[in-house]
């Protein structure tokens, strides 16, 4: 709906039209013109009743911006849209922000307008609202005294003098932050080289005993090996239960050549006279007359004996899992069998390749398998008096090892394995290399029936020292 201002101003632009157009198809005569001005005079008239002025002017104080008091100039009920500006003192136009006015619901205008003052023109600043088709303005005027300027100055020096006072503090706390950091790392590090120090430290003091208990212990093994290879060693009960774990070896049947007969006990061996009709497995030796113990080695020093008595003919040792079991290969260590024994009553032979021939003194009754897997040493000792027998050369084991038992004759006297002690902890001797200058020496001697080249091993039968009874306290124990 049309407002009443804006109706009789359309009317009046209207008439004014109306008036050129009839001023034109018309020749000019007072006559004619006359009524128009009295038209137009009473809606001049109409429409001056029309206007107004608005409001008186409020000038209002909203506080300090960019050094200065931000002052706004605010007026309702205007019409036509009055023009809104701020002058000095002198009477000078002031730069002005003004918002865009805005109409209420009877078409009248009110107008905003917002101006910074600094202190220089803060005296006798006035606003001035003017109605353009009136000609009529009204004026407000405000002074602000300068203690408001120095508030502001004073708030803003105030500021600027405190910034940098804070950033000085902030930059001194971060500082000492850091500086508290820096040494706790300090010190962490610091207790943390001493821990390693001292774990370094600790370190090597066990690593110096471990090495004087190996040397110690070494030098006793050493010494204990130059003894036992004599003729007669009263300390080989001793050592071997201090230097090696007692393995309570039985056979297993299923492993047996049907040749071999097993005893109900598993610890007795002898040949049958003709083969037996038993089932085939993957384990069972078919070519060798061979039987695996029942339980395999894969680490430490294990040690078992064998009653060989009055046989002429038996091997015994170790042998891998792997070992060929259904055809003929030579058994030696390179197949995988370190073993040792007697054949024809007195040829006592080391199943190396070529065969290495033993000379004993002392033809052993019960034979003792020494087993060190760490050190890859299986040697082989009369069990009767302690001196050694043989042992093969070192080599590097892997995968389990496992004992082993041939025999090829038909004989009244079974291969017994003796039961191991009760009451045997492992050995709390730690693995040592043994002394390898004690070797037996190896010459060279004729071939066998075979043609294959035999070599001669003499064991060192030196009479046994009178200090080998005082390395290991007396024990009322029999000998196995």
């Amino acid at each position: 709906m049309v407002t009443e201002p804006l109706l009789i101003t359309f009317i009046l632009r209207a008439v004014i039209f109306r008036w050129d157009s009839q001023e034109m198809k018309m020749a000019p005569s007072l006559d004619f013109r006359l009524p128009h001005l009295l038209v137009c005079i009473i809606l001049v008239q109409l429409l001056t009743s029309c206007s107004a002025l608005g409001s008186d002017l409020h000038i209002e104080m909203k506080g300090h911006e960019d050094g200065g008091i931000h002052l706004g100039c605010t007026s309702t009920g205007w019409y036509p849209q009055p023009q809104i500006q701020w002058r000095d003192a002198k009477g000078q136009n002031m730069p002005a922000v003004a918002t865009p006015p805005a109409t209420d619901g009877a078409g009248l205008y009110a107008v905003t307008s917002s101006l910074t003052v600094k202190s220089s023109s803060g005296e006798g600043v006035s606003c001035i609202i003017r109605n353009p088709l009136l000609n009529q303005e009204k004026t407000a005027q405000i002074s602000i005294a300068d203690p408001f300027f120095r508030r502001a100055q004073l708030w803003i020096a105030v500021f600027a003098g405190t910034l940098p006072v804070c950033l000085l503090l902030l930059a001194g706390a971060g500082y000492f932050l850091w500086l508290q950091r820096k040494e706790k790392e300090a010190l962490f590090m610091e207790k943390e080289r001493a821990e390693e120090e001292k774990e370094t430290a600790r370190a090597e003091k066990e690593q110096e005993q471990r090495i004087k208990e190996t040397l110690e212990y070494e030098l006793k093994w050493r010494k204990i090996q130059y003894m036992a290879r004599g003729k007669k060693s009263q300390a080989y009960p001793e050592w071997k239960k201090a230097l090696f774990q007692a393995a309570d070896v039985i056979l297993d049947p299923n492993t047996a050549n049907p040749i071999l007969l097993v005893s109900d006990d598993q610890r007795s061996l002898q040949r049958a006279d003709k083969r037996q009709n038993l089932p085939d497995n993957p384990k069972r030796f078919d070519w060798h007359y061979c039987v695996l113990g029942c339980k395999s080695f894969t680490s430490g020093r294990h040690y078992w004996e064998v009653e060989v008595g009055d046989r002429k003919e038996w091997h015994v040792g170790v042998c891998r899992e792997n070992v060929e079991r259904k055809r003929w290969i030579k058994m030696t260590p390179e197949n995988g069998f370190w073993t040792m024994g007697l054949s024809d009553g007195n040829d006592y032979r080391a199943l190396t390749d070529p065969r290495t021939k033993l000379t004993i003194a002392n033809p052993p009754q019960k034979v003792g398998i020494f087993l060190d897997y760490e050190t890859g040493e299986v040697s082989f000792y009369n069990a009767a008096d302690g001196s050694h027998v043989y042992t093969f050369p070192h080599t590097s084991f892997s995968g389990p090892l496992w004992p082993v038992f041939r025999i090829l004759t038909l004989e009244p006297t079974a291969l017994t394995i003796c039961p191991a002690l009760t009451g045997m902890g492992r050995s709390s001797v730690p693995d040592l290399k043994p002394d390898l200058s004690l070797e037996s020496p190896v010459a060279l001697d004729s071939a066998d029936e075979n043609g294959e080249p035999q070599a001669e091993v003499t064991s060192l039968l030196l009479p046994a020292q009178p200090e080998a009874e005082g390395l290991f306290p007396t024990s009322n124990k029999s000998q196995p």
